[in-house]
């Protein structure tokens, strides 16, 4: 390929160059409710209102072993649990967007998703993720944790990334992504450097108020399990992780019956849903 058809072919494709994989960023066009793009569509910002509505897409498809990298930049720690990373088959602008990647996504074929605890997503944590050529869905933290999954994604098809800036993590940056074969190795374009102090967020006054009185309300869940003993039937075993953060244990059981929250988590889901996660049942 000469010199002025490598210029052609680079400016239709917008790379820089013959290893450059062209730019990565947010998509535009499928975010969730509750996020605000900025920095050239690279930060992601969801409200602090919530722990929910923050999915955001890859603006192209990614390739098995491109590793997409990004930093958490805030956090709230009114909220729990991490960010959720994965992949699709499914087109991101293909439909409206739902609140949560699990179960809301993983409950749909051509998905695959994997929740970061939170421990590993504090502010100035950085999170590379990609899919190996086994269709294992993997991750790596800056600390050096490992992890993957088995995923059952088509990879002759086109896979967008997927995170879900949930629960504490408020705010994300996308840092571009590197793919390594045996004869090059292939990055994203540069992202424009910018500024952004990493930390934690003050939490809204609203929702202190909202959190203030799920607190009273838990105490009132908690007083009448103490009261019945174990006459309330739970949906969920005791030894089940809590299905909010997905860190903790189920240890708290709502009227509904449904044993399916830690208590760090239920003070969020009663402020934030007032209704039982699994049965969707006013509590």
């Amino acid at each position: 390929m000469g010199y002025p058809a490598f210029a052609a072919w680079a400016k239709d494709h917008h790379v820089c160059g013959l290893t450059c994989r062209g730019p990565l960023t947010f998509h535009p066009g499928a975010v969730g409710k509750k996020i605000t793009l900025s920095h050239g569509n690279c930060r992601a910002s969801r409200d602090l209102e919530t722990f929910r509505d923050g999915l955001v897409f890859s603006s192209r498809p990614v390739k098995s072993r491109e590793k997409v990298k990004f930093r958490v930049e805030r956090s709230l720690l009114a909220w729990s649990g991490g960010v959720r990373i994965g992949f699709t088959n499914v087109h991101p602008a293909a439909g409206p967007l739902p609140p949560m990647t699990i179960p809301d996504l993983t409950n749909r074929l051509g998905y695959g998703v994997k929740q970061v605890p939170q421990s590993y997503c504090s502010p100035g944590s950085m999170i590379t993720f990609w899919m190996d050529p086994t269709g294992k869905l993997c991750y790596k933290t800056s600390t050096g944790t490992f992890d993957c999954i088995q995923t059952n994604l088509n990879l002759s098809r086109p896979l967008w990334a997927i995170i879900d800036v949930y629960g504490q993590s408020t705010t994300v940056f996308l840092l571009g992504s590197i793919r390594r074969t045996s004869l090059i190795i292939q990055k994203s374009c540069p992202v424009p450097r910018g500024t952004f102090k990493c930390g934690y967020e003050d939490t809204p006054p609203e929702l202190n108020k909202r959190i203030e009185m799920s607190q009273n309300k838990k105490k009132q869940y908690q007083e009448a399990q103490s009261n019945n003993g174990s006459s309330l039937t739970s949906g969920c075993r005791q030894e089940e992780l809590c299905a909010v953060c997905l860190d903790h244990e189920a240890d708290l059981t709502l009227l509904c019956g449904h044993r399916c929250l830690c208590m760090p988590c239920a003070d969020r889901v009663l402020a934030e849903f007032g209704t039982c996660p699994l049965c969707r049942q006013n509590i």
